[in-house]
């Protein structure tokens, strides 16, 4: 009996122990298969750098939301005024060419907050613009300087598409009000960028025509800038498209340039881009929308680079941009009418945002005319193109796609609409271009705690991911080798032409 029972526990010992090799087989193997999905996770996939990213969704309450309705971060805004040193020789008609002096910087800190914020079910958020500007250094507003005056410019501009005889009955007008009807001005640069009484101002809002009332009640250059802006703009929250704007007053495109590529409305606010565009294709080029101009703007990658400390890459504004017959965007240049085939292109290096801004005659530009055509240098002294001082570029996150740096550089220009019978526009030639002032926008110094996010999130985020790739590496090496090891095992085990020596329970059933 007591035989009976020794075998049936050899047996036991021996049937056990080849399941157990068999169980750690199957263990072995779901190790392996485990590691191996955990390896294409981490090395084939953007799972984790998705993760990453998901925090940067506009979702209400979360922290990246309310950065971005309250940015901690402002922009400094360089503002340089063309003075036109010798407008009463000009006038007298003793100088043949005007003269212009550079004054500046005159240096602001703009704040900007969103406002009227709605978040929408469909990936979207609505809201308005709401800036304010205070001066923190550079030249004192009190100076006089001497410009154009644009409001004379501007009616002139508009009578001159009137008949005959309302372009006489606008002349007497102006003249029996004693309007400020000379084409040039001595103002003090505060009043200039800010707002300064006219009596053609006050004639222009409630008289004209114009297709949308006018947002300010004095005119300034900058004015249009300061305050809650009227536009309502929507644009997508999730990573995949985040800060692309979809509509400004519910349109997705504008009846302005009659062209469906142009009146688009494409392109993220300038603060920060899909995570995606540079990181799937960093050579690609990415967009830009000014609202101020009404066009999308095109920066091409360039270079990488460090800001702050910080890896970026650099994308650049096109010198050539503003030269529709080299970059194939003539259907910027405005019709002669929405319905005309004909387009009226302004001299290379300008673009005449007319169309944009209440039908005032105002030309965009780099600054000093950089890149622009000669003819715009001919009927004017004074400037100085360089390329170092008047390109625009923005320096963007590697991986999280926000702007880091940038200098947006661009120059404001009136041009010249004479009409006929009309006196007020004294020597100035017909379809001259006059320079205004030029910016240079910056952005602010960065507060440490965002400048420490930004920094981990290049370099501690690559090293996590690193050593997550090496361990899911490891861990495939490791789980492979121990089931082949298993596997080998198992087969010695039940191998009968292979000699092997007898264990302590093959000896146990022999003796048995």
């Amino acid at each position: 009996m007591e035989e009976k029972k020794s075998i049936a526990r050899a047996i036991e010992r021996l049937t056990g122990g080849s399941q157990r090799r068999r169980g750690r087989c199957w263990a072995y193997g779901f190790a392996a298969l485990l590691s191996v999905a955990t390896f294409v996770l981490f090395w084939c996939t953007s799972a984790f750098r998705d993760a990453i990213l998901w925090n940067l969704e506009l979702r209400n309450g979360s922290r990246a939301f309310l950065l971005w309705q309250r940015p901690p971060v402002g922009l400094q805004i360089h503002v340089y005024v063309f003075n036109y040193t010798n407008a009463r020789e000009f006038e007298s008609g003793t100088a043949r060419k005007l003269r212009v002096q550079e004054v500046g910087p005159f240096v602001y800190r703009e704040s900007l907050s969103r406002a009227n914020v709605r978040l929408h079910e469909n990936g979207t958020v609505t809201y308005q613009e709401k800036r304010s500007f205070q001066r923190i250094s550079g030249l004192s507003e009190r100076q006089n300087v001497i410009v154009p005056n644009v409001l004379l410019m501007s009616a002139l501009a508009y009578s001159r598409d009137l008949n005959y005889l309302l372009q006489i009955g606008f002349t007497v007008m102006m003249t029996g009000l004693k309007l400020r009807a000379k084409p040039f001005l001595e103002l003090p640069v505060g009043e200039y960028f800010w707002g300064y009484e006219d009596e053609l101002f006050e004639m222009a809002k409630r008289f004209l025509p114009l297709k949308q009332s006018l947002p300010y009640d004095k005119f300034g250059i900058l004015a249009f800038r300061n305050g809650l802006n009227a536009d309502r703009i929507t644009m997508h929250t999730g990573t995949d498209d985040l800060g692309l704007i979809q509509r400004i007053n519910g349109h997705d495109s504008y009846r302005i340039w009659g062209d469906e590529k142009c009146d688009r409305i494409y392109g993220t606010d300038g603060s920060m881009f899909p995570p995606n565009w540079n990181q799937q294709q960093p050579n690609a080029t990415i967009y830009v929308y000014a609202k101020e101009f009404c066009r999308q703007l095109p920066f091409r990658y360039e270079r990488r680079s460090f800001s702050n400390g910080i890896p970026t890459l650099r994308y650049k504004l096109p010198s050539n941009v503003f030269t529709p017959t080299r970059n194939k965007d003539s259907c910027f240049c405005p019709k002669e009418s929405y319905d005309s085939v004909t387009r009226i292109c302004p001299p290379a290096g300008t673009f005449n945002i007319s169309a944009c801004k209440f039908g005032l005659p105002l030309i965009v530009s780099f600054p000093h005319f950089y890149s622009g055509d000669e003819s715009l240098f001919q009927k004017i002294e004074g400037l100085t193109p360089a390329q170092d001082r008047h390109e625009s570029y923005v320096d963007v996150h590697t991986h999280l796609g926000v702007t880091v740096a940038t200098r947006m550089r661009f120059q404001l220009n009136l041009e010249v609409r004479k009409a006929v019978g009309m006196p007020f526009s004294g020597n100035l030639e017909d379809g001259t271009i006059l320079p205004l002032i030029w910016v240079d926008i910056v952005i602010d110094d960065l507060p440490e705690s965002i400048r420490q996010t930004l920094y981990l999130s290049h370099y501690l985020v690559n090293a996590v991911e690193a050593g997550l790739q090496w361990c899911s590496l490891i861990g495939v090496v490791v789980s492979f080798g121990a089931l082949l090891a298993a596997l080998r095992n198992q087969e010695e085990s039940i191998d009968p032409t292979k000699p092997t020596t007898p264990d302590r329970r093959t000896v146990e059933l022999d003796r048995l």
